[in-house]
């Protein structure tokens, strides 16, 4: 008799421990350990959980993939109300009510922005990509408001024990995202840690899973990993979505959310919803790039699926889908006004190719030219180079620093001018190193609009790469007249660049750039895909807080006369007229052009 009550106080006692979510309908779960690949290698491992409410949508922890991907660890307090916490190292706080579905977080930046004890990093949400450049400090200003996510809103589940807080892997990775966009997918066997590549490419060897495969060979996706999917996207649009201005629904999603948006919109907003919900694998991956392209494409913003799948070895084994997936690619691109700008953009370099050559530098009386068409650098071949092991890089920016010490070896070389005519962007870090040894500025400003509250951020170089941050990195400097010339084809940090530049006493030549103020976000869904998307927590500003979206001002107009360009219709088989940029690549007119700025200017400060 003792025996049976002895035995049934232990069962009373396990129930007791349990919280009323964990008894909840559906919240029993199996757990699987993955295996995390990175950069093609086995990184560690990672208990996924699938809960029985919803079997195929993996799970995570909030606290284990902070601690996995930020080497952040995150301890869990349970509240007297039902609620429990999860508290970082400087005790900043993640409120989980599992029983409401929402997270509140009461200082969203003394949360999410911290201090990482690795080497080269100075903040988590900033992942700096070469070794010579860090984020000194970042600062945000008025006071902190609580932010919550309503994720019952969305049929998000939120779960919790005495360990941690679970949510979708997907969601995990939306939520904890960094401005070097780390991210986690899973093709139903292991798991993939990525940051963010500009060129839109899944992980080698995502694709090889028999998940993708099943799928794309006709196997109806599951009734929980379509809810997800679309839970996913109209989760991360309604609230981290920078709203720069360009898309066709920034508007509808920024004052009714993106599942209103699509109603809104009519017959077209429907059938992409009906998409989004097919349980055919090609019909989402359609009314994604749908979506992205002609609704919400901003430069910033992207549906990277189909031209990932166009890119794998998946289609050997379904070889029909190519031309399917392929024509809607191209199509969805060409009915985009921003994208078919861009496109139409690709004709700049051509043109100035027929005057210019491929010279990276060049040289016209007192004036020296770098072109800069991006803001990229290789980042292992930088490794090696500042480790003594292999010679100057010849990416962006080691082209500039060559052409900066070509320049100030020519005594007659008074200007600079950066060639920024068809600059797409990059990374900043790049940016950062071009500007610590020109102008100078260590300072960039922006607001993270999901907080409302401006930040400044001030970032060091190493900038004579001894893997010291001293007085000799600072004392490194070229002292030149800087000019930049513009065209539309400048975006995102070719747009921010020419602020900076301007700012510190530097003249604009061309026309106005085309914007991209807002950093990029990536997001992604259960399905095991990924998008970009301009981001609201990091939008940037000049030094008085003005959005940067229109462009910079110029100081010295050019004028393009339109023409009808035989190049743009072999190209791009249209018939179209389009700017000639000629006056653009003339070395006697920048050179006078620049001497006669500075000699005003100088004229004007004696």
């Amino acid at each position: 008799m003792r025996k049976i009550i002895f035995v049934c106080a232990v069962l009373l006692g396990v129930l007791l421990a349990l919280t009323p979510a964990a008894l909840a309908d559906g919240d029993g779960y199996t757990e699987r350990v993955v295996t995390v690949i990175r950069n093609g290698e086995a990184a560690g491992e990672l208990a996924l959980r699938f809960y029985e409410a919803a079997p195929n949508v993996p799970c995570l922890g909030l606290g284990a993939y902070s601690l996995f991907v930020k080497q952040m660890p995150l301890t869990l307090r349970e509240n007297t109300d039902g609620t429990c916490a999860l508290v970082n190292g400087i005790g900043a706080e993640l409120i989980c009510d599992a029983a409401a579905g929402t997270i509140t977080v009461p200082d969203w930046n003394r949360f999410f922005d911290l201090p990482l004890p690795l080497e080269n990093r100075a903040l988590g949400w900033k992942d700096t990509s070469l070794s010579f450049v860090r984020i000194a400090d970042v600062r945000f200003e008025g006071k902190a408001a609580p932010m919550t996510l309503d994720f019952a809103k969305y049929g998000i589940r939120v779960r919790a024990d005495q360990d941690d807080v679970y949510l979708p892997l997907s969601v995990v990775c939306n939520i904890m995202t960094d401005i070097a966009g780390w991210h986690m997918l899973y093709n139903g066997e292991n798991l993939y840690l990525s940051s963010f590549d500009l060129s839109g490419s899944a992980p080698e060897g995502y694709f090889d899973s028999d998940h993708f495969l099943a799928e794309f060979q006709g196997r109806e996706r599951p009734a929980d990993v379509i809810q997800a999917c679309y839970a996913d996207l109209c989760f991360s649009f309604d609230y981290f979505f920078g709203h720069p201005g360009k898309a066709v629904l920034d508007e509808a999603v920024a004052e009714k959310g993106l599942d209103q948006a699509l109603t809104e919109l009519g017959e077209e907003g429907l059938a992409i919803r009906e998409g989004l919900l097919s349980p055919d694998l090609t019909e989402y991956l359609l009314a994604l790039d749908r979506l992205f392209f002609p609704y919400l494409a901003d430069g910033h913003t992207a549906f990277y699926g189909i031209s990932t799948v166009l890119g794998s070895s998946v289609l050997a084994e379904a070889p029909a889908l190519l031309g399917t997936l392929g024509e809607a690619l191209y199509t969805d691109i060409l009915n985009t006004p921003v994208m078919m700008q861009q496109t139409m953009n690709t004709l700049i370099p051509m043109q100035r190719e027929s005057i210019w050559g491929d010279a990276v530098y060049r040289e016209y009386g007192s004036t020296a030219i770098l072109r800069l068409d991006s803001f990229m650098a290789d980042e292992a071949a930088w490794a090696l180079y500042c480790r003594g092991e292999g010679e100057l890089p010849r990416d962006d920016l080691g082209n500039v620093l060559d052409g900066l010490r070509r320049a100030s070896e020519n005594p007659e070389i008074q200007n600079v001018i950066f060639d920024l005519s068809c600059n797409s962007g990059g990374s900043p870090d790049t940016m950062m190193t071009i500007l610590a040894v020109t102008t100078g500025q260590d300072t960039l400003y922006g607001i993270n609009r999901l907080t409302g509250r401006p930040m400044t951020l001030r970032f060091e170089v190493d900038a004579n790469f001894d893997g010291t941050y001293d007085e000799r990195d600072r004392a490194l400097h070229y002292d030149f007249n800087y000019g930049v010339l513009v065209t539309r084809h400048a975006f995102s940090c070719g747009n921010l660049f020419l602020f900076v530049v301007q700012e510190a006493g530097g003249v604009t030549i061309g026309e106005p750039s085309s914007g991209g103020s807002c950093c990029v976000q990536l997001g992604t869904d259960t399905e095991g895909f990924f998008w970009m998307m301009s981001s609201g927590q990091w939008k940037l500003t000049d030094s008085r807080g003005a959005d940067l979206e229109g462009g910079c001002s110029i100081d010295l107009p050019l004028e393009a006369a339109l023409m009808s360009n035989e190049d743009a219709a072999a190209v791009l088989g249209i018939e179209d007229s389009f700017p000639d940029f000629e006056a653009w690549f003339d070395d006697a007119q920048l050179d006078e052009l620049m001497n006669a700025w500075y000699g005003t200017e100088l004229a004007a400060a004696a």
